[in-house]
């Protein structure tokens, strides 16, 4: 997690495009402590949420979610979800630049963001159905309240790729843009704000 600020904007870069964004315990960690940061932080005003190369965020790291689920290693059981509380009660604007693929968190995290641009390029998938597990981070709550129940049960049931136009037809995203575009788009408006 890469954390840079300018201008009173606080920009968090997923920064690991050989594993496409994947999240472990302590990437977690880092981005729930740069939104708790950003929030005691009079010297930011917005957060923008961006990632690396072809992929914004592939999700939980499987290998790690799995030794988690055997209990192997000493990955942080709580890591997932002491950023997901953070979360939810983070205060200022949260702009999410959505640059490539979206797995997993790389989608869900949209029902917590105030504005949402999405490369032409990018796409999104909740692949919870296939993954036997629930849908998370409350997607289940925030996707039917941004775009209706029949689109959220599509969303998060069917384990599709849903393509930029997609997103935006549906209202799950803001605005979708060149990908060369991306973060001028998002940074924008980040400005007014």
């Amino acid at each position: 997690i890469e954390v840079s600020d300018a201008e009173r904007i606080r920009t968090v870069r997923i920064n690991r495009p050989e594993a496409k964004g994947a999240m472990t315990g302590d990437m977690w960690n880092a981005l729930a402590e740069a939104l708790t940061d950003a929030s005691a932080n009079p010297g930011v005003a917005v957060v923008v949420l961006t990632g690396t190369g072809d992929a914004f965020c592939a999700g939980v790291d499987l290998a790690e979610m799995a030794q988690i689920a055997m209990g192997d290693g000493g990955a942080d059981v709580h890591a997932f979800p002491r950023c997901a509380d953070t979360m939810a009660t983070f205060a200022k604007p949260f702009i999410c630049a959505i640059n490539g693929l979206g797995v997993g968190f790389g989608a869900t995290v949209v029902g917590f963001a105030d504005l949402v641009f999405m490369s032409g390029a990018a796409r999104l998938k909740c692949p919870f159905t296939r993954l036997g597990v629930a849908p998370e981070l409350a997607s289940s709550y925030t996707f039917p309240t941004l775009i209706g129940r029949q689109n959220a049960s599509w969303a998060l049931l069917s384990s599709e790729w849903l393509s930029a136009e997609e997103c935006a037809r549906m209202g799950l995203v803001f605005r979708v843009c060149e990908p060369d575009e991306l973060m001028e788009q998002a940074m924008a408006p980040a400005r007014v704000l």
